[in-house]
């Protein structure tokens, strides 16, 4: 029993409110929120500029646009940093991000030449996964759905731990 009122006492069991530091290699820089938002500004409107029409169309109506990849199909560029380029046939999604932060903007743009003039070089460096089933959802819908599960809070997992073995019985009411 002491040992129980010790352990309680050290805050085991409970949540403890602990002062952290802050120091001041955490805090941003003043100013470089600004200087951020001034290079997303930049980027896209340089985005803006080397899109051709129908993908400029697309991208200020939903956020993303297509691109075709010769020998490939149809790839969306979706606003996100990561496996944000989706294949419209597979499903697939894939990630190829430089080491550095940059503007959305400039990756979405960088993925675009990258994948309209060296997509050998994108898919050998990319990372992939299975973001859709194929055939699961008509191919317009794909980058929506993504993006609206990415939105979407997660689920809650069942352990099996917490599953009953026993059979239930149906009791009348």
């Amino acid at each position: 029993m002491q040992f129980l009122t010790w352990l309680l006492g050290r805050g085991f069991g409970r949540e403890r409110q602990r002062s952290i530091p802050v120091h001041e290699s955490t805090r941003p820089a003043p100013g470089l929120l600004e200087a951020r938002a001034a290079a997303e500004v930049r980027a896209r409107r340089l985005l803006l500029r080397l899109l051709d029409p129908a993908q400029r169309l697309e991208f200020e109506r939903y956020g993303y646009f297509a691109v075709r990849v010769p020998g490939r199909g149809k790839f969306w560029i979706l606003p996100s940093r990561v496996f944000n380029v989706l294949h419209s046939a597979t499903g697939h999604s894939y990630c190829g991000t430089p080491q550095t932060e940059i503007p959305l903007s400039d990756l979405m743009l960088a993925q675009k030449l990258l994948l309209e003039n060296n997509p050998e070089l994108f898919f050998a460096v990319a990372n992939h996964r299975l973001e859709l089933v194929p055939g699961s959802t008509p191919e317009h819908s794909l980058p929506e759905r993504v993006m609206r599960a990415r939105r979407s809070p997660s689920r809650t997992r069942t352990r099996w731990s917490e599953v009953s073995m026993i059979p239930q019985v149906n009791r009348p009411r």
